[in-house]
């Protein structure tokens, strides 16, 4: 009889979970109903998951909340990982991440800055339309960054995460709710702005 029966289990700790992506992989058309529906606050998420993903794969020490949060200063940093990973996993797709990541966060402070404009009176009704403005272009933008993360992790079209959850229908009914209250008061700023200091 061999000893070997009594030897200690072995693992292969070198093995991959499939299920780990590298990205936060999103069909683009729930990327775009979220984006713009929450007013861009589910980019923030995005980009906390992203780093989550990033972190839990590459062992980095990072504080994936705080990287979403402010991610203005590490929007750069994601891109050049999807780049990164694209070419590693020989895929290709025709975007300029430096330039979408600097058009990004051009337009993160533009909107702050907008935002704050409107909060003094300043440049009304114009600073308001031009801020809300910032919303679709930002996902649009966004959207081509999704689109090279799902190539770069083996599912084009985010199948993978295609449905739409729950909580993601609170978000976007509450989003769309504060959309038409924000729309209607344009509109009264728009035609009859006196009644804004009666």
């Amino acid at each position: 009889m061999s000893d070997e029966i009594f030897a200690p289990p072995t693992a292969d700790t070198d093995v991959v979970d499939d299920n780990q992506q590298t990205f936060y992989v999103v069909s683009p058309t729930k990327f775009l109903l979220l984006s713009i529906l929450t007013i861009s606050l589910y980019n923030i998420y995005w980009f906390y998951r992203n780093w989550r993903a990033v972190k839990a794969r590459d062992n980095l020490d990072v504080w994936s909340p705080m990287r979403g949060l402010f991610y203005i200063f590490f929007t750069h940093s994601l891109f050049r990982r999807v780049d990164a990973e694209l070419e590693s996993v020989g895929a290709s797709r025709n975007w300029n991440s430096g330039v979408i990541a600097t058009l990004v966060v051009f337009m993160a402070i533009a909107s702050a800055v907008l935002d704050r404009l409107t909060r003094v009176n300043i440049g009304e009704p114009y600073t308001d339309i031009l801020s809300i403005s910032t919303v679709p272009v930002v996902a649009y933008l966004l959207l081509q960054a999704q689109k090279a993360i799902n190539l770069a992790c083996g599912d084009p079209e985010g199948r993978s995460n295609s449905s739409l959850t729950a909580a993601n229908w609170i978000w976007m009914i509450l989003g769309g709710a504060f959309w038409v209250l924000v729309l209607i008061g344009l509109y009264f700023l728009v035609t009859d702005p006196a009644w804004l200091y009666e």
